[in-house]
């Protein structure tokens, strides 16, 4: 099957599961982060990384789910468990993927040529990161108004960071792909790699925030 297409329709795949399991209730979403979390430690472990990294991973996973003010649902000191404040975040993580994939494509290279950290990830450029957090604040905004402007800029910002912290891990490991359970895109940690450092800043801004 072509490349593409395996990659766009296991993408389709996870984000309908994802989003599904994250907003039909605080049960699903537990369900599927835990699963997520186990992965994404097994992934590391074979990467063979320091072990701060664990607690990384676990911290971010965390406060991943945590967004949805968890502990408030099962307390019942609120009504639900808000799931969509889960995927507004993450829709701001995967804005940030793709407009910097189509702004490196664009214009990568052509103002600063150095790239953005050419022994980590040769193919990053600034241009692409600069195009991925506008784009993450412009998903920001739809969501939130003023406040998902800034949000979803610093949200951008850091899952660039996240993800230049997962390709030297994967570099210094001489692997492509953290893993192969998602076909066209590698593992799990390859697909949250943005969340490792936005998550918990985000959640932690939120939170005070409210």
């Amino acid at each position: 099957m072509n490349e593409l297409l395996t990659r766009s329709l296991t993408g389709v795949v996870f984000v309908s599961v994802v989003v599904v399991a994250t907003t039909f209730d605080l049960i699903s979403a537990t369900v599927l982060w835990s699963a997520v979390l186990l992965q994404g430690l097994k992934e590391y472990a074979n990467l063979k990384g320091s072990s701060f990294g664990y607690l990384l991973i676990t911290i971010a996973v965390l406060s991943l789910w945590a967004m949805g003010s968890p502990l408030d649902a099962w307390l019942g000191i609120t009504e639900k468990y808000r799931g969509w404040d889960v995927v507004a975040f993450l829709t701001w993580i995967w804005a940030n993927d793709s407009f910097a994939y189509f702004g490196g494509k664009l214009f990568g290279k052509r103002f600063i040529k150095g790239g953005l950290a050419p022994v980590v990830s040769p193919n990053k450029s600034w241009e692409g990161a600069f195009v991925g957090a506008v784009g993450a604040s412009f998903v920001g905004w739809l969501w939130l108004g003023e406040e998902g402007v800034l949000l979803g800029l610093l949200t951008g910002i850091l899952s660039t960071v996240g993800d230049l912290v997962q390709s030297a891990l994967k570099r210094r490991a001489n692997v492509k792909d953290s893993g192969s359970l998602l076909p066209g895109h590698g593992g799990i940690l390859d697909r949250f790699d943005g969340l490792l450092i936005a998550a918990p800043v985000v959640l932690l801004i939120r939170a005070f925030i409210s």
